[in-house]
C-alpha cells in the first residue's frame, strides 16, 4: 500500500471573504442553494457545520464579523488587513474513503477540531464545514487571526527600555502565518493525524498547492490532449476500415475464394469490431468535449465571482477615501478656526499658493493677491530643518512664508506704499509734518520710507521677481 499523507493548506481570506462562504456553505449571499461542478447535488445534504454559532449569527460571514466585533480589539481595522485564515484539511484520497467506510470519519473530525482548537485558540475558530459530496471528503475550517503575544520592537542603541503592559488583543495575519509556524502547523497536523494512518507529506519537497482555476486550467489542458490522442486513434482506424473494405470489394473472384475459404466473415468481424471501436472513441470524444465545456463554464463563473466581489471592494474603497477626504477637509477648517494667526501672511496680502519645486536644492516659490494684484517671487535658501518642520505638519504654509519672507517682499513695489500705510498705522498712525530750526518735512522712522532703506535689511541670499 502507497503512503498515506495528511493534508493541512492555509491560505489567507480576502476582505469578509464572502465569495468563499458561498463555496463553503453552497449558499449565495441571497441564500439561493449554490453547488459547484465539482460537486455532486445528491450529497450535499451530507454536509455539515461542525462549529455551532452565536446567538444571532446564522452563517459564516456573520460569524467572522462576531468574532471581530466582540474579541476586544483596540485599533481599528485597516481597509487591507486580513480578517479570516482559510484552511482546508483532508488525507489521500484512499485512505479518507477507507475512514469514511469503516465508520471513523467522525472520529477524524473531533481530531481535526482538537488540533484547531489547541493551535488557533477556541475562540478564533468560527466555522468548520465538513463537505461530503466532492471526490475526497474535507473539512474547511476559517480562523481569525487573532493573537494576545506583545508586539516584536526593534532593538535600537540607546532606547530606553519601557516595562511591557499585558498585551491587548490585535489582528495580525502576520504573525499567525509566519513561516516558522507554517512548517510547525504541519508537524503538529500530521502528529494529531497519525492514529488515521496519515503521515507528514517530505519536507521542502517542492511541491506546491494549486488553485482551483489552476487545476481546472489543467485538466482542460489534459482533457483537450485527450481529445487530440482520441481524433487521431479514430482517423487511424477508419484508415484501417477502409482498407478493409476496398479489400473486399477487389474483384468477384477473390470474393468467390473468401466464401470457399471462409475469410469473408471473418473480414465482416473485423469491419464491425472497428466500427464499434470508432463508434466508442467518438462517443469518448463527446464526453471529454462536455468535461472541457463545464471547466470553461466554471472558470468563468469562477472569474465572475471574484470581478463582482472586486468592484464591491472597491466602491467600498471609493467610499472610505471620500469619507476621509472630507473628514481631513472638516479638520482643516476647524484648525484654521482654531488658529486663524497661522493662516495670515504677516503683510496682509492672501497667499494664492506656494510649492517647493526641487527637494534636492530647495526653493520656496510663491503668489500673493493684494489690493487686486497678483505678485510672484522666490526664495531660494530654505533651510532644511525649517523645510522638516513643514513637511511634519509643525508650521502652516504661511508660516513657512513669513519665515522666507519679509513683509514687503510678499508683495511687488507698486504696492509698497500701501503696504507701508498700513504698517505705519498698526505701528502708531500716519506720521505728520515735523516744523523745526532744520530744512522741515515729514519723517518716518519705518525702515522702507528711508531712500537708503536696504542698510536696515537683513542679508538675504539672492531672489528672483
Amino acid at each position: 500500500m502507497t503512503t498515506q499523507y495528511a493534508v493541512c493548506h492555509i491560505e489567507r481570506g480576502a476582505g469578509n471573504d464572502s465569495g468563499m462562504s458561498c463555496h463553503i456553505e453552497r449558499r449565495t449571499a441571497e441564500g439561493k442553494e449554490y453547488i459547484p461542478d465539482n460537486a455532486d447535488g445528491s450529497r450535499t445534504h451530507l454536509n455539515r457545520e461542525l462549529i455551532a454559532f452565536p446567538k444571532g449569527v446564522t452563517n459564516r460571514t456573520q460569524a467572522i464579523q462576531h468574532r471581530l466585533d466582540t474579541a476586544g480589539l483596540k485599533r481599528k481595522i485597516g481597509k487591507n488587513q486580513v480578517r479570516a485564515v482559510r484552511i482546508l484539511l483532508t488525507g489521500s484520497h484512499e485512505q479518507m474513503i477507507n475512514l469514511e467506510r469503516e465508520g471513523r470519519l467522525d472520529k477524524w473530525c473531533q481530531a481535526n477540531i482538537k488540533w484547531l482548537h489547541d493551535t488557533f485558540g477556541e475562540e478564533n475558530l468560527v466555522s468548520c464545514v465538513l463537505h461530503m459530496d466532492e471526490k475526497t471528503p474535507h473539512l474547511h475550517a476559517t480562523v481569525i487571526p487573532i493573537v494576545t503575544t506583545p508586539r516584536k520592537r526593534r532593538n535600537r542603541e540607546g532606547e530606553q527600555k519601557y516595562k511591557e503592559k499585558q498585551a491587548a488583543p490585535r489582528l495580525c495575519a502576520d504573525e499567525v502565518m509566519a513561516r516558522g509556524k507554517l512548517r510547525q502547523y504541519q508537524d503538529t497536523y500530521a502528529k494529531a493525524m497519525s492514529e488515521f494512518g496519515l503521515n507528514r507529506g517530505v519536507i521542502a519537497s517542492g511541491a506546491r498547492h494549486q488553485t482551483q482555476q489552476q487545476y481546472n486550467r489543467q485538466q482542460a489542458l489534459e482533457l483537450q490532449a485527450d481529445i487530440e490522442n482520441l481524433t487521431s486513434e479514430i482517423v487511424k482506424l477508419e484508415a484501417e476500415k477502409e482498407k478493409i473494405e476496398k479489400g473486399a470489394k477487389d474483384g468477384k473472384n477473390r470474393i468467390l475464394s473468401w466464401l470457399g475459404t471462409g475469410e469473408l466473415p471473418k473480414l465482416e468481424k473485423e469491419i464491425a469490431e472497428k466500427d464499434r471501436q470508432i463508434a466508442n472513441l467518438k462517443q469518448q470524444i463527446v464526453e471529454l468535449q462536455q468535461k472541457y465545456e463545464n471547466l470553461k463554464a466554471a472558470s468563468l463563473r469562477e472569474r465572475n465571482s471574484f470581478q463582482k466581489e472586486i468592484t464591491e471592494a472597491t466602491k467600498r474603497v471609493a467610499e472610505w477615501e471620500s469619507r476621509y477626504n472630507a473628514e481631513h477637509k472638516r479638520v482643516k477648517e476647524l484648525h484654521r478656526k482654531a488658529y486663524p494667526e497661522r493662516y495670515r501672511l504677516s503683510s496682509g496680502a492672501d497667499l494664492v499658493s506656494g510649492w517647493i519645486p526641487n527637494r534636492m536644492h530647495p526653493n520656496l516659490s510663491i503668489t500673493t493677491f493684494f489690493h487686486g494684484k497678483e505678485f510672484k517671487a522666490t526664495s531660494y535658501d530654505v533651510p532644511l530643518n525649517l523645510l522638516g518642520r513643514y513637511d511634519s505638519g509643525e508650521i502652516t504654509l504661511h508660516e513657512l512664508v513669513n519665515e522666507l519672507f519679509e513683509p514687503w517682499e510678499q508683495v511687488d513695489s507698486s504696492q509698497h506704499g500701501l503696504l507701508s500705510i498700513a504698517l505705519q498705522t498698526a505701528s502708531g498712525g500716519i506720521p505728520t509734518t515735523h516744523v523745526g530750526t532744520g530744512s522741515g518735512g515729514s519723517s518716518s522712522d519705518l525702515p522702507w520710507n528711508n531712500p537708503d532703506k536696504d542698510k536696515f535689511h537683513k542679508p538675504k541670499s539672492k531672489r528672483s521677481r
